[in-house]
């Protein structure tokens, strides 16, 4: 980060006058003690750093797009180690100690990295400064040190500080009054936007890209043309950012617009490539990459690449070559399967790594206000081109001013020696008459109408000049310096011409830097959306579901008894499924969890706890799973008379609400903390969740208390979303559903265990069907139901279902 500051007693806000009657002073006091509300001066002194921070440091000025310890910099080699592009290389350790010992008295280490930027090629679109030596590079490597590093000035420096000696801008003292600095450049394109900047203050940052000399200019020419020329009209020319080493924009032109329009947005930029598919002998197919996202560096790129094929998340990967050249530049060639994607390769690419990323447009930058102090503002595009149009057409009459100042002092001088030549040698013999220059001079200005600074340039002018032709030769001068100040009088008064002179000039600088477009530009519509399933191998496989939480994924299982569990824990759920399906785990708490199946890590021990994948609520469990494999799962289908496609779940809580809901709302991957599939009471819980085959008849609902209640599933009404569902039982106080059984079949039967660790069986023949929403019936007035014993849990022969698919 490159930072500058300005010292505090520069930066004193007004006495605040509540502040002030908070300070108490304590004149009895032999030390001079003041004592202050601490808030207070806290306040005042976090005032004064942010605004150091934002005026002085951070943020660039909009006029020349620069900070100051960047202007500090140019300013040095400029100005005071003549360091322009013709001139000899000079250390940057000498650069940056004249810049911190003269102007910004900071470490030199960031002068250093500031210098460093504006000299590489690969992060200014119109570098500033010439470097010799290591100044970084692209890869990631940093710069040598300054001692080992020379520099100098590009000439398209030159065009930003060669009007400084017109006097165009205002000078002030440096930050120990020992010589002046000038508060702004008087560049002549706009550097803010040419070549971007990144800044961050105190609550508020900078982030503009890059964008291309030419563009630039031209849309600064409409604005000249055409002073109220909308975003939409100066796009025409600025397409977009135009970054040091290409890429593509695929940001939509509308929302790129909005993004000018209001000096705030998002701007999405990927990296290029190419198919090569050469016929050569033992090759294989290659994509070469030329060219990646602005300040994206491609050593750490490479990196991500190499693991992303060592740990084979990308089997259509092979191999990454960098062959990245001067002569050639960018180029890291992928090498891929044969008969494989290249489409797909680079769009698992894209979203896995750096080489799309969406660079932040914020426009923020310091303004001056009507009274001239800067102030932070954030600006659109023709904003920001409005107002350096503003301070070039300042710039431009102060640098005619000058030239027009210094016409009439010649002129002046001129007709001084008119005057004095038109009785030439009743001059030479006053001065030959005289005692010296002093005497000299009081005499001629007696005797001809001249003031003193034309009697000494009388007095200093050479003999051989007095000659008839030289005499002429001085009249020819006076004549041109005489329509030259009337031609730059017309100027001054005439605000059109001032205009056309710096139209024209734009016109010479774009012929002065010609450069190309380097980024391109398309949209959203060519973005091939990541797809995950493109890059898992399909394979079908079982997920085990212990009571504990922990979760592993298997291939084959010969029993549910001799699965490896923890101690203590047991198997409650084995879920079928392709590697490109998913699982849904249920809650106690209502929450479903949707993971795809690929991702349940593979193992032959215990495998991992599910909390890993999601976020369960503290005390709640997984009660239950389901695949989302249409071999094992009804596809969704609509249902007349429903609102939401079949198959539906079941819902039974521990209060004794009931509810249905579809599947299709949890097929699809959720975030971490699920989705809400039920809305439950205080105290309540979810003691049942299955599927509903497409046979289900009826519920048994069974409480602790022994009380069994017999309703029909057609009573239990859909959920379009969560919610609290209807009354299934009404429960006494003190009792609990402990479970549901679904009946499909009259042969259906519910087998529990009692208090008295009993086996029973409850068939339907001794329970008809009643309505929902009454106690039920008491099956013991002695014993309590323990809990329900679940059917066994069904594998599936995969190499029986594999041959038959065959």
């Amino acid at each position: 980060m490159i930072s500058d500051s300005t010292p505090d007693d520069q930066l004193e806000e007004t006495p605040n006058p509540e502040a002030a009657k908070s300070r108490i002073s304590r004149p009895d006091d032999d030390d001079n003690l003041e004592y202050v509300s601490i808030s207070d001066e806290t306040r005042r002194r976090y005032l004064n750093y942010a605004l150091s921070v934002i005026q002085a440091r951070a943020l660039p000025d909009v006029r020349d797009g620069l900070k100051p310890v960047q202007r500090r910099i140019l300013y040095t080699m400029y100005e005071d180690l003549g360091l322009v592009s013709t001139a000899k290389y000079r250390k940057c350790a000498k650069i940056c100690g004249d810049t911190t010992g003269n102007y910004h008295p900071h470490g030199t280490l960031a002068v250093y990295d500031a210098l460093v930027r504006m000299a590489q090629d690969f992060t200014l679109r119109e570098p500033l400064i010439d470097g010799q030596g290591n100044f970084g590079s692209i890869m990631g490597l940093n710069a040598a040190a300054d001692r080992y590093t020379e520099a100098r000035l590009r000439p398209i420096a030159t065009e930003i500080m060669e009007e400084l000696r017109y006097r165009t801008v205002d000078m002030r003292e440096n930050y120990d009054n020992t010589r002046k600095e000038p508060t702004v450049l008087p560049t002549r394109f706009p550097n803010l936007l040419v070549n971007g900047t990144q800044g961050i203050a105190v609550g508020m940052a900078t982030s503009m890209p890059p964008h291309n000399f030419g563009e630039v200019l031209r849309a600064c020419q409409l604005l000249i043309d055409e002073p109220e020329a909308t975003v939409a009209q100066l796009m025409k020319f600025i397409k977009g950012p135009d970054y040091p080493l290409g890429g593509r924009i695929v940001t939509d032109r509308t929302e790129l617009r909005k993004t000018y329009e209001t000096g705030r947005g998002s701007i999405k930029t990927r990296g290029e490539w190419k198919f090569d598919n050469s016929k050569r002998p033992g090759s294989k197919p290659r994509v070469m990459i030329y060219s990646i996202p602005y300040l994206v560096e491609y050593g750490p790129l490479l990196t991500d690449i190499g693991n992303i094929i060592a740990s084979r998340k990308l089997p259509q990967l092979l191999e990454v070559r960098d062959e990245t050249d001067d002569k050639n530049g960018l180029k890291i060639v992928l090498e891929i399967r044969a008969e494989e994607d290249a489409e797909a390769v680079m769009a698992y690419l894209y979203k896995h790594t750096a080489m799309e990323q969406n660079f932040s447009f914020n426009a923020t930058c310091l303004v001056p206000n009507e009274e001239g102090t800067l102030i932070p503002a954030q600006l659109g595009l023709a904003d920001i081109l409005k107002e350096f149009l503003k301070f070039r057409l300042i710039t431009t009459q102060k640098r005619f001013q000058f030239l027009l100042e210094q016409l009439e002092r010649r002129i002046h001088i001129l007709e001084g020696f008119e005057i004095v030549f038109n009785a030439l040698d009743k001059a030479i013999k006053i001065i030959r008459e005289s005692d010296g220059k002093a005497d000299a001079r009081e005499r001629l200005m007696k005797v001809f109408p001249i003031d003193e600074d034309q009697t000494n340039a009388v007095l200093e002018l050479q003999l051989y000049r007095i000659s008839k032709l030289e005499i002429n030769d001085i009249r020819q001068e006076l004549d041109e310096k005489r329509k030259e100040a009337d031609r730059i009088r017309g100027i001054l008064k005439s605000e059109k011409k001032q205009w056309k002179i710096i139209h024209d000039e734009f016109g010479t600088l774009i012929e002065k830097f010609p450069d190309k477009r380097r980024t391109g530009i398309g949209s959203s519509e060519e973005i091939q959306e990541f797809s995950a399933e493109a890059y898992i191998v399909k394979e079908n496989t079982n997920v085990v579901l212990s009571a504990d939480g922990w979760i592993k994924r298997v291939g084959r299982i010969q029993s549910v008894e001799k699965t490896r569990v923890r101690e203590g824990d047991a198997v409650i759920a084995v879920v079928p499924g392709s590697t490109l399906d998913h699982v849904v785990f249920f809650s106690e708490q209502g929450v479903a969890y949707t993971l795809m199946i690929e991702q349940i890590p593979v193992s032959s021990g215990y495998g991992d706890p599910l909390s890993k994948s999601i976020k369960l609520k503290d005390g709640d469990k997984i009660i239950s799973a389901i695949s989302t494999d249409t071999r094992f799962t009804p596809a969704d289908k609509n249902v007349k008379d429903q609102p939401t496609p079949s198959p539906y779940f079941l819902i039974v809580t521990a209060k004794g609400q009931v509810m249905k809901f579809s599947l299709s709302h949890f097929r699809t991957p959720s975030t971490k903390n699920g989705r809400k599939f039920c809305r439950l009471a205080t105290g309540d819980k979810v003691v049942f969740a299955e599927l509903i085959p497409a046979e289900g008849q009826s519920l048994f609902l069974i409480a602790k208390s022994s009380r069994i209640l017999h309703c029909s599933l057609d009573e239990i009404p859909v959920l379009q979303s969560a919610g609290k569902g209807v009354r299934g039982m009404k429960m006494v106080k003190d009792d609990d559903l402990i479970g549901a059984a679904i009946m499909s079949r009259p042969s259906d039967s519910l087998k529990v265990i009692n208090s008295n660790d009993t086996q029973i069986t409850i068939g339907q023949g001794k329970y008809q069907i009643t309505s929902r929403g009454g106690k039920g019936i008491r099956t013991s007035q002695r014993n309590e139901i323990a809990s329900i014993i679940k059917p066994p849990i069904e594998l599936i022969d995969w190499s029986q279902l594999e041959d038959e698919a065959k």
